[in-house]
């Protein structure tokens, strides 16, 4: 065994002191914040950077602060090396998406610097999602703001901390501009505790190591993690990557838009560099900030190479690069562009751009651990409202539900279907919210919470099902704020010939039978509960409920891994008897038909998968369909980069240096033609242009290459060009 040259169990010992640490500072806030944000939802997250500052502990319960959290603290770390340092009992509250690299105006983080006596070692951040930053929205996100202005208070670097407790000054400034100060004020205060916590217990972790070897070690980890993850990324082929995504934008009246953005990714020995573009800003809330962008691109490169055995410190950051284009546009913003739903907008679609060129990488990488990796894009979107107004306890409610955001559908994977009620890829911590919780807090009565039949994109492997839940306004007369929802029309794609999941919706049902059910001692489910169904844009500025009317959310689903028809017919008959799909969904997307008992009809399942394999090439395949050697690798390119290949019957698509789209056939059906065909929810938009399907087949055995979401009348999207297939020489992405 060769000899590393450092103490190996030490260096383990030390990082997983750091790591607990963190873990400290998350249960210190979780015990004395109030918010249901925090307690039930976990929308927040606690870590340690050291002086450079990189990071060196984080408790993963939202991925995106990774990204907030090194830009925040680098802005503050640069700003008090100018004054002198920083001071024990010294924090800073950081909000502002433009100036601070905050994801958005409701993400508050309070800064603080870590000393051991008088020498300072790091920097503390927490970060949680606050109930109310003021402004024309709730909770910090506002569809109706124009401009960041409108959004609420922004604070770019605001030190507002001084031994150890908020000024009293900016206790009565805050007071003064949100709708619920002592919760808001009670929060700010957990995030203090939590830093404090995070500083007595490195103390004693140093108290231990002595500083010299605490040094060494955490030095040790980043460049661990960094030499594992540039191994990593060296196994995938040298080249360029390119994906397209749409965000939705129908606010403001109209019109109903869908902005896009592009990333091409460039491998290049062992580093990645991301290179986003997108369409000019908009003075809607969707645009990202530099924080959200740099956040939702690591989240998904964790989720594909290194979330689950990869200590997550700065390390992580040193391989890669990420560039967000010209100013001025959705994926690099600048004021006054509104910024506060950014993270959940052009950030979840940037996660799932860089997710796409990921799984493109992995898909062609020779190691068949990391080809095992590709997966499809979870939903990732936030169909989600925010009310305000009083309670059935004489005081007011912000009633911001996270649990239609945590109930959306995961990405299928090479080894089972997508996870069902996954949250979005960056809310690993995340929770769903008990009812009991939200009914003793606020003016609700919840009626069901349930799964959504065929919310999984169809494929070898399912993207995981969704959740639908409704509740009424019961015990006051009104409430009123912002509903938004991001992924309703443009629904998230498979991958490897897999299909797209459903996309998520909410609506209200007004003057229901609400109380003639009750009173009857019925159970006010959806199949009985009757009323004005009103759908409303995706993006309102404001709503109203009155008594009794009931809000419904329909989460959506992942997209699924491989062609469809390889899945074996008894998981489609397990998919059937659970109630996750229906009859008519498993024999449009799987071919799979029932007797009149209920039971696999093997003939003439046989017989209708022959069917659907001639309709997508126009002829009997001339070879059988079978599974590819990786699961979700349904093209590959040939060794010697001369040609890309069908991954299940190998025939040759097209020659290596050209684009095997080109040379296959194709069909392109508007997705709500063809979501109608496979009973899958999809929202129908009323504008041009359309968002299509655009389905590949191998013309040789039928089997599906690529389904791709787009626009209508966008060009072919590229494949990969690699170095082995004659692209010339690429520049270091170093």
């Amino acid at each position: 065994m060769n000899d590393p040259g450092y103490d190996i169990i030490g260096a383990e010992i030390h990082r997983k002191a750091i790591h607990n640490l963190t873990n400290e500072m998350a249960i210190a806030l979780r015990r004395t914040s109030g918010s249901p944000v925090v307690v039930e939802a976990m929308d927040f997250s606690t870590c340690l950077l050291d002086t450079e500052p990189e990071h060196l502990g984080f408790a993963a319960y939202v991925l995106f602060h990774l990204g907030t959290s090194l830009l925040g603290t680098r802005l503050i770390a640069d700003m008090v090396a100018a004054d002198g340092g920083p001071r024990p009992g010294d924090g800073w509250i950081v909000n502002d998406p433009h100036e601070g690299g905050a994801a958005h105006q409701g993400d508050v983080a309070v800064i603080m610097p870590m000393f051991h006596r008088d020498q300072h070692l790091g920097w503390g951040f927490v970060n949680m999602h606050v109930l109310d930053v003021g402004g024309a929205g709730l909770s910090g996100i506002a569809p109706g703001a124009h401009d960041v202005y409108a959004e609420g208070l922004r604070f770019p670097a605001v030190r507002m901390i001084r031994n150890g407790a908020i000024e009293h000054e900016w206790e009565k400034f805050i007071s003064a501009n949100v709708r619920t100060p002592g919760p808001v004020l009670n929060d700010i205060r957990s995030m203090i505790a939590a830093n404090n916590v995070g500083n007595r217990k490195l103390s004693e972790i140093v108290e231990r190591f002595g500083v010299a070897r605490y040094l060494e070690f955490s030095a040790i980890n980043k460049n661990i993690t960094e030499q594992v993850l540039r191994e990593r990324i060296a196994s995938l082929p040298d080249g360029v990557y390119e994906a397209a995504e749409w965000n939705e934008w129908d606010g403001h009246d109209g019109p109903d838009s869908l902005l896009e953005l592009r990333l091409q990714m460039t491998v290049a020995g062992s580093s990645l560099n991301f290179t986003y573009s997108g369409a000019p800003q908009i003075d809607g809330f969707v645009n990202a900030g530099k924080g959200a962008m740099w956040g939702q691109t690591v989240t998904a490169l964790l989720t594909a190479l290194a979330y689950g055995d990869l200590p997550v410190n700065g390390g992580l950051w040193r391989p890669l690069t990420i560039e967000l284009g010209s100013p001025g546009t959705i994926v690099n913003p600048t004021p006054p562009a509104p910024v506060s739903d950014g993270h959940s907008e052009v950030g979840m679609r940037a996660c799932k751009l860089t997710r796409d060129v990921l799984s493109q990488a992995l898909a062609l990488s020779d190691d068949p651990v990391l080809r095992s990796r590709v997966a499809a894009k979870a939903h990732d979107g936030t169909p989600v409202s925010a009310l305000y107004g009083g309670n059935q306890h004489g005081s007011t409610s912000v009633v911001l539900y996270l649990d239609s955001p945590t109930g959306i559908g995961g990405g299928a994977q090479s080894v089972h279907d997508g996870q069902d009620i996954y949250g979005a890829t960056c809310m690993t911590g995340c929770g769903l919210s008990d009812l009991e919780t939200h009914e003793a807090a606020d003016p609700v009565l919840f009626l069901w919470r349930k799964m959504v039949p065929n919310s999984g994109g169809p494929g070898q492997f399912r993207g995981g099902q969704s959740l639908e839940q409704a509740f009424a306004l019961a015990y006051v007369d009104t409430m009123g704020g912002p509903a938004w929802n991001s992924c309703a029309e443009v629904p998230p794609s498979g991958f490897g010939g897999g299909f797209p999941g459903s996309g998520s919706t909410y609506y209200l049902i007004r003057e229901p039978n609400l109380r003639e059910l009750l009173a009857g001692g019925e159970a006010p489910l959806s199949e009985r509960l009757n009323g004005r169904h009103e759908l409303t844009r995706n993006k309102v500025g404001h709503m109203t409920l009155n008594r009794d009317d009931v809000l419904v959310f329909v989460s959506g689903g992942g997209g699924g891994l491989g062609d469809p028809l390889l899945r074996e017919p008894a998981q489609v008959v397990g998919d059937l008897s659970a109630g996750w799909i229906t009859p008519g969904h498993a024999r449009a997307a799987y071919g799979v038909v029932l007797d009149a008992s209920g039971l696999l009809d093997y003939a003439a399942t046989q017989a209708c998968r022959a069917a659907m394999l001639e309709r997508r090439i126009g002829n009997m395949p001339r070879r059988p369909l079978s599974a590819p050697e990786s699961v979700g690798v349904a093209v590959d390119l040939a060794a010697d980069g001369k040609c890309w290949c069908c991954g299940s019957c190998h025939e040759t698509l097209a020659a290596g240096n050209a684009n095997w789209r080109d040379e296959v056939p194709m069909t392109d059906t508007p997705i709500t033609t063809r979501f109608a065909e496979l009973e899958m929810n999809v929202r129908a938009r009323e504008e041009d242009p359309a968002v299509m399907m655009r389905e590949y087949y191998c013309p040789a055995c039928a089997a599906a290459l690529a389904v791709d979401v787009v626009v209508a009348g966008t060009e072919t999207l590229p494949a990969p060009r690699l170095a082995r297939a004659g692209v010339p020489a690429l520049a270091s992405a170093g």
